[in-house]
């Protein structure tokens, strides 16, 4: 009994041993070195800063259009008469010629009879002129050999006399008079001429076709003088003046360049864009109406200022330079916007800024700049 009880004693301590053995081994970690934790740095891109006097370059675009350009518009009625398909885009005229005929048979026998009719009261006053007024009969005697229905009327002899004057007017010679020029005058509007040598660039009606008064005929162009109609920053207008001479070129074709010069500058900003025109005078016989032109003007020089990325500006007032591995806001004044960079000014010689600003960059964060190219 009592050797039972001893062993029972001896299982129970070792049991015991092993939970000791086992607590110790779950409870007590094994121990690990702490590693230090590095401090995060960002790497940045940056430039030198080089102050020097930097031009302003002005860039727009526009259509170009001919200086001088006519719309053709009909006053009278009537038809087109044939031409033999001059009136065409394309065909040009020399100053002078004709554009177009409307048919005024009908407007051209009325002016005939009114200076028939105007023919008559002038003959009927002759007697009376003889008789009463001698020192003026000549005058109006070789009016009255010279006039003809065939032909435009002549001015009316000049009268030295008043009293010869209200006579005239008791016989209504002048409101016959000036009625034969207001006639004539509109029948002069049933042919078109050229106003100048030039090219018709659209063409709105045919042989054949009814013309009614307002209706648009075509457009009738010089292709020589040209104009661009173009616009830039309210800022940006204010470095413009007459007279400067502007950089045309064609986009795609970098080798196409025409050179023109500021003609006229509108003192007005747009309300919506609040951009304000000016246009380009330009020759070239090459040019053609319509074209999309590049306009690159030279404005003036900023002294003392350099050219920097706009996307390193914050809030277009500050940029950050690297001191001390550290980033430091510096002020500069915006003197001008290009697409891509922003010309600035009181920047140190010799500084080093950012070209591309980090995500949540600040004052005082720690960063490294990147030697090899951005």
């Amino acid at each position: 009994m009592k050797k039972r009880q001893l062993i029972i004693i001896a299982v129970a301590l070792a049991i015991l041993a092993i939970g000791i053995v086992v607590k110790n081994a779950i409870s007590t970690p094994k121990e690990r070195s702490i590693s230090q934790i590095k401090e995060k740095v960002t790497t940045v891109f940056t430039t030198i800063v080089k102050n020097d006097s930097i031009p302003i370059y002005v860039e727009s675009t526009g259509i170009l259009e001919a200086e001088k350009r006519i719309e053709l518009y009909s006053e009278v009625q009537g038809i087109m008469e044939a031409d033999n398909g001059r009136f065409k885009a394309g065909n040009s005229f020399q100053k002078g010629e004709l554009l177009i005929r409307i048919r005024s048979n009908d407007q051209q026998a009325q002016l005939y009879a009114q200076r028939s009719s105007f023919q008559t009261g002038l003959m009927a006053i002759m007697p009376d002129l003889k008789a009463d007024y001698p020192d003026e009969f000549d005058s109006w005697n070789n009016y009255m050999k010279s006039f003809s229905v065939e032909k435009f009327v002549q001015n009316l002899p000049k009268v030295q006399s008043d009293k010869l004057e209200s006579f005239l007017v008791g016989r209504a010679v002048y409101s016959s008079y000036h009625a034969l020029k207001n006639l004539e005058i509109i029948n002069g509007k049933y042919n078109l001429t050229a106003p100048y040598s030039g090219v018709l660039i659209t063409a709105s009606v045919n042989p054949g076709t009814v013309i009614r008064p307002g209706q648009a005929l075509g457009t009738f162009i010089q292709p020589l003088n040209y104009e661009l109609e173009t616009s830039t920053g309210a800022l940006t207008a204010e470095r413009l003046s007459l007279g400067q001479s502007v950089e045309l070129s064609l986009q795609g074709m970098p080798d196409k360049l025409w050179k023109g010069k500021i003609s006229r500058l509108v003192k007005a900003i747009d309300k919506s864009s609040q951009m304000s025109t000016f246009f380009v005078s330009v020759k070239g016989t090459d040019l053609k109406e319509g074209m999309f032109l590049q306009a690159k003007v030279k404005a003036n020089d900023v002294p003392n200022a350099f050219e920097i990325s706009r996307a390193s500006l914050i809030d277009n007032q500050h940029v950050y330079a690297v001191e001390n591995s550290m980033l430091v806001l510096r002020p500069v004044q915006t003197a001008y916007f290009n697409q891509s960079t922003a010309i600035v000014s009181g920047l140190k010689e010799g500084e080093v800024v950012l070209t591309k600003v980090p995500p949540a960059a600040f004052e005082g964060m720690k960063v490294i700049v990147y030697k090899g190219k951005p």
